[in-house]
């Protein structure tokens, strides 16, 4: 059974519909545990009663809904170890001599003096230029003074 109206209210035959996820959401990133209770909510309210919504189906979507759930839990888990990866590689860099181009003209050559993540990316700060550590072609120890 559909239901309308989820995301906004709308009126259908004199009932409005309830609003289940936020408006600014979309996608997986506006289902929440409690928008899914409460689209269920909904679903069994308005079910046809000579035709009720089974116990396979009901326990099918709560399934559904932990497995999804789970799913974003993971994605978020892994991309929070790939930041934290790429910023001990940064890290590491530090004090090191490296080369490596800034946008697709500028050469940037010097020793690494800090290390940062900004956006999901890590980055190496040489003077006052910020290379992303993809962006590096080379890597040495610095010459002795």
């Amino acid at each position: 059974m559909a239901v309308d109206g989820i995301g906004g209210s709308s009126s259908t035959s004199g009932t409005t519909a309830v609003e289940v996820v936020d408006p600014d959401k979309v996608g997986f990133n506006g289902l929440t545990a409690e928008s899914f209770m409460k689209l269920l909510i909904t679903e069994l309210q308005n079910q046809d009663p000579t035709e009720p919504l089974g116990n396979e189906q009901l326990l099918a979507q709560i399934s559904s809904m932990r497995e999804l759930q789970s799913n974003i839990e993971l994605s978020d888990t892994l991309k929070e170890i790939t930041t934290g990866q790429s910023l001990t590689q940064a890290a590491a860099l530090i004090g090191k001599e490296v080369e490596g181009q800034e946008g697709q003209q500028n050469p940037v050559a010097g020793v690494v003096e800090r290390a940062f993540v900004r956006d999901g990316k890590s980055y190496v700060g040489i003077g006052a230029f910020e290379l992303p550590v993809s962006a590096i072609t080379s890597v040495q120890e610095p010459a002795s003074v």
